[in-house]
């Protein structure tokens, strides 16, 4: 049996890319699915959802930062009330229509 190398190379490359590019992307459940690389839960402490996410956290962890960010909240509010109430008392109210002859 003879076998040319450079069609063995060819076959090769193939094969190779045929495990890179599966013919069928879906799976039982109709979506793909890839185990983690490691344990998402231990260790890199920076993989968050920006700087919100890291604010979340720290106002879970942290009760002082908590009561800081809740009276600041509170404060807001109430500002927020007392302005609609200035703007509410300082519109003119609508006249009266007038009746048509």
């Amino acid at each position: 049996m003879s076998f040319n190398p450079k069609e063995v190379r060819l076959g090769n490359e193939v094969r190779k890319q045929a495990k890179e590019n599966p013919m069928l992307l879906a799976t039982e459940g109709g979506s793909s699915f890839s185990e983690p690389s490691k344990q998402l839960d231990i260790g890199d402490k920076q993989r968050m959802a920006g700087p919100g996410g890291a604010f979340a956290m720290e106002l879970m962890q942290n009760p002082e930062l908590a009561n800081r960010v809740a009276q600041f909240e509170q404060g807001y509010q109430q500002f927020q009330l007392k302005k609609m109430q200035l703007a509410a008392a300082g519109q003119p109210q609508k006249p009266e229509p007038k009746e048509k002859k």
